[in-house]
């Protein structure tokens, strides 16, 4: 997957806000999914949602989630220029033939499950790395890079097959796009976050059951701390 689109940006939040936002898939239909179809987004809201696999493997961690579905089931549910190039959020619609694998075979790890609505897992590299592999047959990654309490370098590039025609290449296009106004709407709400925070008028935040891999980030996060601090006072 050699055909690679990249984003760079300064972002006004702490670099772990951002690995938060990305590590869990429940905002989704919030707050995506309502900037393209309201009737879709009043629907999935009303389903609610939960992952299908967790996986914690210190310092790293992963999670596997539904959805993703290319093409969608009701071709209304998506804008006209997505039906036109065949793409769109979730990548393009039409599968790529990948080396080595058969049609509809995963690599090792992914869906760990096998549920049959599967649509991404995400690999959390501990400290600032994601892998975010989508069942449509492409990957992404982020790098969070920390400059400031309060600021990071955020980093998205976009893994294709490369296309073998104008249509194949519109398609991505369209995916790379896609993706960079839906980033958007995710640093918008954590800029915001980062000042909230910064007021420290609230100072502890809970967590639901399915932040596990919040927790995860923010306990190892706390161990690296401790023991630099520990190993300093000796």
């Amino acid at each position: 997957m050699t055909e690679v689109y990249s984003y760079r940006a300064e972002i006004g939040a702490n670099w772990k806000l951002f690995i938060d936002a990305f590590a869990e898939f429940y905002h989704a239909p919030i707050l995506h999914m309502k900037q393209a179809v309201k009737d879709e987004a009043d629907k999935l809201a009303g389903y609610g949602y939960e992952a299908l696999h967790y996986d914690l493997q210190p310092p790293h961690s992963m999670i596997s989630s539904w959805g993703g579905m290319a093409p969608p089931k009701d071709l209304n549910m998506v804008k006209p220029i997505e039906r036109v190039l065949r793409s769109g959020l979730f990548g393009p619609w039409d599968q790529p033939d990948i080396d080595g694998l058969a049609d509809d075979q995963l690599p090792t790890a992914l869906n760990p499950t096998g549920f049959h609505s599967w649509g991404q897992d995400s690999f959390e590299f501990f400290p600032n790395m994601t892998l975010l592999v989508w069942k449509p047959g492409w990957y992404l990654t982020y790098a969070y890079w920390p400059t400031a309490v309060d600021k990071h370098i955020f980093e998205a590039s976009l893994y294709f097959v490369p296309p073998k025609n104008a249509r194949e290449r519109l398609a991505q296009e369209l995916a790379a796009v896609t993706f960079k106004e839906y980033a958007l709407q995710d640093a918008n709400t954590l800029e915001a976050t980062q000042t909230m925070i910064g007021t420290r008028t609230v100072t502890e935040f809970p967590l639901c059951d399915q932040e596990l891999l919040l927790r995860h980030l923010h306990k190892t996060v706390g161990d690296y701390v401790k023991e630099y601090r520990d190993a300093s006072a000796n």
